[in-house]
């Protein structure tokens, strides 16, 4: 990746597909970058030699691409990277069968995890 980092929260779920992200062109979000939906509501990770709560595990739920900027938030559908035709096309593919439900809520944590020149190139997450 370019070394960009951009992270934030949901901020909408708008529908069983698409979601809000609380980040737009000002934190240089763009059409086409891909985030990682981050569940952060995980274990608790304990130092067994010094009881120290070391932090949470973070689980990934999914992955959006983002389709609409706005400067201070950006819509995201849901999809599979087929790595194929459909997939030059940038059209959406809907990441899960309906039966493997995967539960975002609204604070859930994203993470950049490949920019669009990124995603043209062939490098990145």
């Amino acid at each position: 990746m370019t070394g960009q980092v951009v992270t934030g929260q949901v901020a909408l779920v708008e529908d069983d597909y698409t979601l809000v992200v609380n980040r737009g062109t000002e934190s240089g979000v763009v059409p086409g970058m891909i985030f990682a939906v981050r569940s952060g509501s995980g274990p608790v990770i304990t130092d067994p030699e010094s009881g120290r709560e070391l932090g949470r595990l973070s689980r990934e739920k999914l992955r959006v691409r983002v389709f609409d900027v706005q400067p201070l938030f950006a819509r995201a559908h849901t999809f599979v990277d087929t790595n194929d035709f459909h997939g030059l096309l940038g059209l959406p593919f809907f990441d899960r069968p309906r039966e493997d439900v995967v539960m975002v809520d609204v604070g859930d944590g994203v993470e950049l995890v490949v920019a669009e020149q990124d995603r043209i190139t062939g490098t990145g997450g």
